[in-house]
């Protein structure tokens, strides 16, 4: 019995925090190269509720790392967060930002415009973000330098 009660608990805690959240909708997305933790190719993809402009984009935002090149991603599941090859941030204003706790990525396809075809199942500590998204290539390559 109190297993049952202890399970149940944790179910009813899991739901509130996903009803008292307030909902954001990620349907915009952009995808761009980016350096990874090692100095190699990483591609960061980031979901937003508004048009993402080349610079930053408003708060508040998805940022995925992908610890792969572009080339790399297509046809492919990627675990997010620990001990995952795809790490998760969702941000809220300047240097304020909870960490994905648990999460999956797939790569439907990439375009040969470099568009990205996927979808997202992240679990934050306040909310979680489940999403099919089409993120546009920004080309950075000329500018990021890594290493």
């Amino acid at each position: 019995m109190r297993t049952r009660m202890s399970v149940l608990s944790v179910l009813a805690f899991t739901l509130a925090c996903d009803v008292l959240s307030p909902s954001v909708d990620f349907r915009h997305a952009t995808a761009t190269f980016m350096c990874g933790p090692a100095d190699g190719g990483a591609t960061a993809i980031t979901l937003s509720p508004e048009p993402i402009p080349a610079t930053e984009p408003t708060y508040p935002y998805v940022q995925i790392t992908i610890l792969e090149q572009l080339s790399a991603l297509s046809g492919h599941t990627f675990v997010v967060g620990r001990n995952g090859t795809a790490w998760a941030s969702y941000v809220t204003g300047l240097g304020v930002f909870e960490d994905v706790s648990t999460g999956k990525l797939s790569i439907g396809a990439v375009d040969p415009d470099s568009t990205v075809h996927g979808e997202v199942n992240l679990r934050f500590g306040s909310r979680r973000v489940v999403r099919a998204f089409r993120a546009e290539w920004i080309n950075t390559k000329p500018t990021v330098l890594c290493g």
